[in-house]
């Protein structure tokens, strides 16, 4: 029943930011990512992960494999803070913000990614966040699979009756 809950929450977030729905223009200004120039480019979902601690204590991991689940879902940056994203072969647009606080070397070591649209708007406000989408980012140059790697996780504590929920995304770049 734990892994359905997390598997469904998962679809849900996953979908809704990725590639349900159209795309948005917001009547405010659109906002430029910050010139982190190895973002840009295309980057495929491998796998979310659940990172659970249960009110008991009890920490335990779940979450689906995109990939061996046949599921495709690309995201690709675009230097004018636009941010197309396909889930199997259905796109649509939305805006990016990178806000980078701290690097290693060529590296984001710590930053906030924030995914701007009316549907993120209110997926963020479900999660308990205010304003846009926003997940926490790192990147490594090059991880052991050989490709760039770029992980994000966002509190997602709300969407169950754990102590703590972070939900944690693995992409690689294409």
């Amino acid at each position: 029943m734990k892994t359905l809950l997390l598997y469904i929450t998962s679809a849900a977030i996953l979908f809704a930011n990725a590639g349900a729905g159209c795309g948005s223009k917001s009547a405010t200004v659109d906002p430029q990512p910050d010139g982190f120039q190895s973002l840009l480019g295309k980057w495929q979902a491998q796998r979310a992960t659940y990172e659970v601690t249960e009110q008991n204590g009890n920490y335990f991991e779940s979450g689906p494999d995109f990939i061996k689940n046949g599921v495709t879902i690309i995201w690709e940056f675009l230097g004018d803070g636009r941010l197309r994203s396909t889930v199997d072969g259905k796109s649509r647009e939305v805006r990016w913000k990178l806000n980078v606080t701290r690097l290693s070397g060529q590296n984001i070591d710590l930053g906030t990614l924030t995914i701007i649209g009316d549907d993120e708007r209110s997926l963020a406000q479900s999660l308990g966040q205010t304003g846009d989408l926003t997940y926490n980012i790192g990147t490594m140059a090059t991880g052991s699979s050989g490709f760039a790697v770029m992980y994000l996780s966002a509190d997602v504590t709300s969407q169950g009756p754990y102590k703590k929920n972070i939900l944690r995304y693995t992409y690689h770049k294409l």
